[in-house]
């Protein structure tokens, strides 16, 4: 592998984003954290995690819709993540119907 990437893929279409990431590698802006097995590990189980993940549609009303983007963020959570610790936090015995 040559000294400078750059010369490697001078024929690849690279957007600014990844031009920059080019060169920050190039520049070792990079550098390599001490626990890298432990971290690897981490991220296969969080991967691991969403594909046993499974989609799941709704159709609610737009009233709801609005109120669930307006608490989402509020918090500043995504809508998704939002939706998916309510559902759980119901599950769970945590959120209960108010009498």
């Amino acid at each position: 592998m040559s000294e400078n990437l750059t010369a490697d893929v001078i024929n690849l279409n690279l957007d600014q984003e990844e031009q920059n990431l080019l060169e920050s590698i190039e520049n070792d802006d990079w550098v390599s954290i001490p626990n890298v097995k432990s971290e690897m590990q981490r991220f296969q189980e969080i991967a691991k995690q969403q594909v046993e993940m499974q989609k799941l549609e709704l159709q609610i009303s737009k009233q709801d819709s609005d109120r669930i983007y307006n608490l989402a963020n509020r918090l500043g959570l995504s809508v998704t993540n939002f939706a998916q610790d309510i559902i759980h936090k119901y599950l769970q015995g945590e959120l209960v119907e108010k009498n």
